[in-house]
C-alpha cells in the first residue's frame, strides 16, 4: 500500500493506475463470496488454479519469458516498481484466498479476506490522495484510517461474525497492515485476522 504522497515519485504508480489496480483488487471479493456458495475443497481447488496462473505470470516477468509479452501491456502499468523483482499483490492475495478456507472456518476465512480487500482499497486511494502524516516508512495515518474504515465495514458485514468480533478484527488488521514490511500485507492480514476470528468464534461455542 502506498499512502504518502498525492503525486507519485519517479517510477511509482500514478493515481489513475492506482485506481485501476484497486478496481482489480475489488474483483477479489469473488473469493470470500465464493466461500459461501461453493464447497470448501472445490473453492480451494479453483482458487489454487488461479494462484498458479498468477505465479506463472510473475515468473514470466522475472525470467523474461517470451510468452509474457502476451500480458505485459496489461500487467506492467499496474505493477509497482518493487514488484518488478517480487511477486505481485495478486499472487499473494490468491495464496491467502487458497489458504484461509483450508485453515479456518468459513466466516473467519471470509472475514480475513474481505477486510484486506476493502481495507487495502480504501487505504491506498485515501492515503495516496490525502496522506500527509507519515509513520512506519511509507504509511500515513490518513491511509490507515481509510483501512480501518474499510475493515470495519467488512468486519460487521461478514455473515456469521458477531459485530464485536468484526470490529476487533478490523482493528487488528489495521495494526498488522501498518507494520507488514517484509511480508506482503495481502498475506499477513488475511491469515492473522482469519486466525483471530476463528479462535474468537470457537471461544463463543
Amino acid at each position: 500500500m502506498q499512502t504518502v504522497r498525492t503525486e507519485p515519485p519517479l517510477g511509482e504508480l500514478g493515481y489513475l493506475n492506482e485506481v485501476k489496480r484497486k478496481l482489480l483488487h475489488l474483483f477479489a471479493l469473488t473469493i470470500p463470496i465464493g466461500y459461501y456458495w461453493v464447497p470448501r475443497w472445490t473453492a480451494a481447488g479453483i482458487i489454487f488454479v488461479f494462484f498458479l496462473g498468477s505465479l506463472v505470470i510473475d515468473l514470466g516477468r522475472f525470467r523474461h519469458w517470451r510468452v509474457q509479452r502476451l500480458w505485459t501491456w496489461w500487467v506492467n502499468p499496474i505493477v509497482r516498481p518493487r514488484e518488478s523483482v517480487n511477486f505481485t499483490g495478486a499472487t499473494h492475495i490468491l495464496l491467502s484466498g487458497w489458504l484461509c478456507p483450508l485453515l479456518f472456518s468459513r466466516p473467519a476465512a471470509a472475514c480475513g479476506m474481505i477486510i484486506i480487500i476493502l481495507g487495502d482499497v480504501a487505504a491506498a486511494l485515501i492515503g495516496r490522495r490525502w496522506g500527509r502524516h507519515r509513520y512506519a516508512g511509507n504509511r500515513s495515518f490518513e491511509g490507515s484510517l481509510g483501512f480501518l474504515a474499510g475493515g470495519v465495514i467488512a468486519g460487521v458485514a461478514t455473515p456469521g461474525v458477531p459485530t464485536a468480533i468484526g470490529l476487533a478484527a478490523a482493528l487488528l488488521a489495521t495494526i498488522v497492515e501498518a507494520f507488514s514490511r517484509h511480508i506482503d500485507d495481502n498475506l499477513t492480514v488475511p491469515l492473522l485476522t482469519g486466525l483471530f476470528v476463528h479462535l474468537a468464534l470457537r471461544g463463543l461455542q
